[in-house]
């Protein structure tokens, strides 16, 4: 009974946007304090990651979207969201903290957020947000290179 609620309300929520915009939605950062999206949205480009600390891939990108931010910092807001369970939070913080990244980390553990953009819930799963709220790129996985494809992306946004 619980998934059939579920399955149909995900389905209203679907169902009352429009597929490229991005709706509201809080998370736990790594420190523990509450983030919005939208207090960086319409602000400055996003990109999101959906990650976790089992996933070798995701860690080979957050590398490359840690050097992303960087380079656009004025212009850019990474945002990884983590979908490891609640057990692994110190991992995440440990992980995090021990390679210097600089990008918000969020807390995902139920997967509340991830299950509304990426119900398959293959990671790494990127998006990319523009100024005018709108999902206007998304990707699963990651190989040598992608990185390029953010890059070019970031660029066409900026007019770079």
């Amino acid at each position: 009974m619980r998934s059939k609620i579920l399955v149909i309300s995900i389905i209203l929520f679907f169902s009352s946007i429009s597929p490229s915009s991005l709706p509201d939605f809080s998370l736990k950062k790594i420190d523990g304090t509450q983030f919005s999206i939208s207090e960086v949205l319409g602000k400055k480009i996003i990109i999101i990651d959906f990650w976790a600390t089992w996933c070798k891939p995701c860690k080979k990108l957050l590398k490359k979207l840690d050097e992303i931010g960087r380079e656009f910092s004025d212009q850019v807001e990474v945002l990884a969201i983590s979908t490891d369970e609640s057990s692994s939070f110190a991992r995440i913080e440990s992980y995090i903290k021990s390679r210097g990244y600089r990008f918000t980390v969020l807390l995902d553990p139920d997967s509340n957020v991830s299950g509304i953009f990426n119900p398959a819930g293959t990671i790494p799963y990127t998006m990319i947000i523009d100024l005018s709220k709108k999902i206007v790129f998304t990707h699963t996985g990651y190989v040598p290179g992608f990185e390029k494809k953010i890059r070019e992306k970031i660029n066409e946004l900026t007019d770079k």
